[in-house]
């Protein structure tokens, strides 16, 4: 099934599991931040939730947090595309392949613990293609904004390229910065 079928897919599966929330859950201490969710304001979406992933004034609840954060995410919030891509490297979820996409969605926002994450995928080959002048590229614009772990690793990867594979990287940053 090609990546557009499954977000289609994730998609309508998060749009429909949406229809079964229950309101009368939601502790009173919450009931604005759910009705901003269910108004379809996407931060709000996003932080309610995080806190059914941290359990931070609700019960812990996977597939309500994966319905909210997902909801997030469809609607173009990077925060929430990087949240619901790093779910899918965890087992018993692992697929690279819809990580992959969800985090490209959010690197490509200038969300930088995304490009660091897709920057680490890249070099695994881990849902996408093995490519050490695709991870600098994407390392190289986490650490211009000073990610710790973007600035840890470039040195060591800029060491194994070539002077032809940097300059393609930086050319392929500086596509992706615009």
């Amino acid at each position: 099934m090609n990546t557009r079928c499954r977000l289609i897919l994730l998609l309508l599966s998060l749009s429909l599991a949406a229809c079964f929330d229950s309101s009368d859950a939601i502790p009173p201490a919450l009931t604005a931040l759910h009705q901003r969710a269910v108004a379809g304001n996407a931060a709000a979406q996003l932080e309610l939730g995080m806190r059914y992933v941290t359990g931070k004034g609700i019960p812990p609840d996977e597939q309500a947090a994966l319905r909210w954060i997902g909801q997030s995410a469809a609607q173009g919030n990077a925060a929430a595309q990087f949240e619901l891509g790093s779910y899918y490297t965890l087992e018993p979820h692992r697929d690279y392949g819809r990580a992959a996409d969800l985090l490209r969605q959010s690197a490509l926002q200038g969300y930088v613990p995304a490009q660091t994450s897709l920057a680490m995928l890249h070099l695994a080959g881990a849902g996408v293609a093995k490519d050490k002048v695709e991870a600098y590229a994407w390392l190289g614009l986490a650490a211009e904004q000073g990610e710790r772990d973007a600035l840890d690793w470039q040195p060591g990867l800029q060491a194994e390229l070539s002077d032809a594979e940097l300059d393609r990287a930086q050319a392929q940053a500086q596509r992706y910065r615009q």
